[in-house]
């Protein structure tokens, strides 16, 4: 246990996240139409009223209601008359002496706001605009100033990060950091709660840097929470010290899902057999929907895409946090409950948290993988979503990508000419060099080997790979299981109808299997169904589970 942990609050080794203790009620605050700054005291108070036990629940959106029909009867929750502006002086007034103090952020330098947020965490403090703790020095608040971030004035927020780096990172717990676009309020009360340093710095730039000096202070294994202002480098950088990042920056009232036990199973049902005989002539499709991995996307985009009518109308793959198990059961044995018999739910990229597996330390892999297994089971999930970015040292050499190409589309059309095999081979090979560079493509062999061996055990059927490529590619790791190359990244109807058509056209072989790789943000199962419906008579559509089965299934009739 770290030093700085809150008593009371779960940390134990076999979990990314805490679990708070389970709340006798709940105050819900409803904080729609509220000024920002009322949102970020709001937040970061909750986080002091909410440790270890949850007490308040705070409404951040429409999503935030609707979820509430969630918790499980024994946890009654009331909602208070304090609302909007008013609702951070209800707050106080409703538990009055929570907050030991305030710490005032620099309006005129934004980043001030998450370094105001760590301090508040570590002191029992919330966080005010000046104008602010002018009014909560009154009675009946008579709070005192901790901490006046405006005599700082610094210059960038790398000078601002830095100092924060050296005064509070000793007092910051050891198994979280967050990247926090500072006007954000939401994560804030997990923050402040579990006393986690916050920080918003660019990647891309001379901050990388900085970045690294505070992701070596933490131990292997620590979670980055938040996000980041670039994504791929970004995980670069946390995937070099074995850091699993778990996208939550917009994710509302954490510290209270993480303590609610839901009433029913939170593991999808097992999936049936796939067809026994599989039909030569035709052209297998599955479409998985992206960015699963993502908390806030669960709590927030995939709640409103599960309401789509056209859901559960056709076979559909719902990549999905194994983390979920541990972040937000309820929410977890919501979407199992409510599925269809054709939803199928995968694990999302890269498994326990996003990460690259090519830049993972490879002596902390196995530990990754264990936690992996373990979340995968805990929601049966058998198919995962892998994404990765290859060095350039190595195996992403001009060489390595053009016999990789090759490979990838020999095990495609096993039987044919050679003729044949070129014909397919040379229109395809400039695409498939961009697409290893760009696309997320986990295509290190060893790297798949050790994937589907860790996994096996597990349940481990197939795994999904890449963001999208425009043809297939497949490899097989332990045990014959498959590893298939994502179509996409598909972003609207006419361009996925693209996709599939050009592939179905390039590669000849029948029978075909393609899994074409959705963008949530763009596309929903309405979109979706429109594209089946102008795909021709070739096409069946299955479960991404039931089309890696399927191709199992091939290869071992191929080497029987």
């Amino acid at each position: 246990m770290s030093s700085h942990d809150i008593p009371g609050i779960n940390w134990s080794a076999d979990r990314t996240l805490p679990a708070f203790q389970t709340p006798h009620s709940l105050t819900v605050f409803d904080l729609r139409g509220a000024s920002q700054k009322v949102q970020l005291g709001a937040a970061t108070l909750a986080g002091l009223i909410n440790r270890p036990q949850p007490k308040v629940y705070l409404v951040f959106s429409d999503d935030d209601n609707s979820w509430l029909k969630e918790l499980p009867s024994s946890i009654p929750h009331e909602t208070s008359t304090s609302s909007g502006d008013d609702a951070l002086e209800g707050m106080l007034l409703a538990f009055p002496g929570t907050p030991k103090g305030m710490v005032i952020y620099d309006q005129d330098f934004t980043d001030s706001i998450n370094i105001a947020t760590t301090i508040a965490g570590q002191n029992d403090c919330i966080i005010v605009s000046p104008d602010q703790a002018q009014d909560l020095q009154q009675p009946p608040f008579n709070l005192q100033v901790h901490t006046d971030l405006r005599t700082h004035q610094w210059s960038d927020r790398s000078q601002a990060y830095d100092w924060a780096r050296q005064n509070l990172l000793n007092g910051a717990t050891a198994h979280a950091v967050a990247g926090l676009e500072p006007q954000y309020a939401a994560l804030r009360s997990f923050l402040v709660a579990n006393r986690i340093f916050v920080y918003w710095l660019d990647s891309r730039s001379s901050e990388q840097s900085l970045m690294q000096q505070i992701f070596s202070t933490f131990p292997p294994g620590a979670v980055h929470l938040g996000w980041f202002i670039d994504e791929s480098s970004g995980v670069m950088l946390t995937s070099n010290v074995a850091m699993p990042v778990l996208a939550t920056d917009l994710f509302n009232n954490l510290e209270v899902w993480t303590s609610i036990q839901p009433t029913t199973p939170i593991a999808q049902p097992k999936r049936a057999a796939p067809p026994s005989s599989i039909n030569a002539s035709r052209i297998y499709l599955s479409f998985t929907i992206s960015d699963g991995d993502n908390l806030q996307y669960i709590q927030h985009r995939m709640f409103q895409r599960w309401q789509d009518p056209a859901r559960g109308s056709f076979p559909l793959g719902w990549t999905t946090a194994p983390a979920l198990s541990q972040a937000a059961p309820a929410m977890a044995a919501y979407y199992i409950h409510t599925a269809k018999p054709t939803d199928e739910f995968i694990a999302g990229p890269s498994g326990a948290g996003y990460m690259y597996p090519s830049q993972w330390p490879q002596e902390h892999l196995p530990a990754f993988l264990q936690r992996t297994g373990e979340m995968m089971r805990s929601m049966n999930l058998t198919t995962l979503q892998v994404l990765d970015i290859g060095s350039r040292a190595d195996d992403t050499s001009l060489l390595a990508m053009l016999k990789e190409a090759v490979s990838s589309l020999l095990g495609l059309v096993q039987g044919a000419s050679i003729l044949e095999v070129l014909q397919q081979i040379i229109p395809t090979l400039a695409v498939n060099i961009h697409d290893v560079r760009n696309n997320q493509l986990f295509s290190n062999p060893a790297l798949q080997t050790h994937f589907t061996q860790a996994l096996s055990s597990c349940g481990l059927l197939g795994i999904l790979s890449g963001a999208g490529i425009k043809v297939p590619g497949l490899a097989y790791g332990n045990g014959g299981i498959p590893v298939y190359y994502n179509l996409g990244l598909a972003n609207g109807v006419q361009s996925t109808l693209d996709i599939v058509r050009n592939a179905a056209l390039v590669v000849k072989q029948r029978p075909l299997f393609l899994n074409v790789y959705i963008l949530t943000w763009s596309m929903s199962p309405s979109d979706i169904k429109q594209v089946i419906e102008q795909l021709g008579y070739e096409y069946e559509v299955v479960t991404p589970g039931t089309l890696l089965a399927m191709i199992a299934q091939q290869h071992a009739q191929g080497h029987a």
